[in-house]
């Protein structure tokens, strides 16, 4: 699976400001994926450790999985534990909501890929204008990731479009893609609102040291 990419976030105060120069979607901007803070993807197993107890399935959530999970078996596809754990689970279930400025979870699909008519496509998240949409994207081969796009695919013939400069590779798994954007998220808040650095967990300090200059960094 071979797609542009790049990493739709906020900005975070002055330590990673807007500067116009990149893609804009709103208060998005992307940034180049060689820039942001390294994750150990090798860690994120899809049990969500890193969040605690993430709750008990949601019945009137895996009824909105449950026939996305039979539509994709038609095609020999399932969908990734992490993905039906991100929006099922109880204490899971809109946890990028509550972080996301105005973002906002809305699940469709299976829709076609505009890069390959064998792939598959579901949305999941979109910023509160539409601006940009995050989709689970499974390969035919059986790989997944979520990518972006400012095309909303749920209301447009995805067929009509080629697969250059539609749709950005942005994360490896829902995890991972919960996990940065959750850390961003509460960065942006903390800087926003003047917190102390000795308030914030470790794992924000560590992550916000990347953009922080130092002996090895100029």
């Amino acid at each position: 699976m071979r797609l542009p990419a790049f990493w739709a976030g906020y900005g975070i105060g002055p330590y990673r400001p807007y500067d116009g120069q990149e893609r804009a979607f709103a208060w998005f901007r992307g940034y180049p994926l060689e820039t942001l803070p390294p994750l150990d993807e090798e860690s994120f197993v899809g049990d969500f450790a890193w969040f605690g107890d993430i709750g008990d399935p949601l019945d009137h959530r895996t009824a909105v999985t449950d026939p996305i999970e039979a539509a994709l078996a038609k095609d020999g596809l399932v969908l990734p534990a992490d993905f039906t754990a991100l929006i099922t689970r109880a204490n899971l279930h809109r946890c990028l909501d509550r972080e996301g400025g105005g973002a906002w979870t809305d699940v469709s699909g299976p829709l076609p890929s505009p890069a390959d008519p064998a792939d598959r496509m579901v949305l999941f998240f979109r910023d509160q204008q539409s601006c940009i949409m995050w989709y689970l994207y499974l390969h035919h081969d059986g790989q997944s990731a979520v990518v972006c796009s400012d095309r909303d695919f749920t209301g447009e013939r995805a067929a009509g479009y080629g697969p250059d400069g539609e749709i950005f590779w942005t994360a490896p798994s829902a995890e991972s893609f919960a996990y940065r954007f959750l850390v961003e998220a509460r960065l942006s808040s903390a800087v926003y609102d003047k917190e102390r650095a000795g308030d914030l967990d470790p794992e924000l300090l560590a992550y916000l040291a990347h953009y922080v200059p130092g002996p090895d960094r100029p």
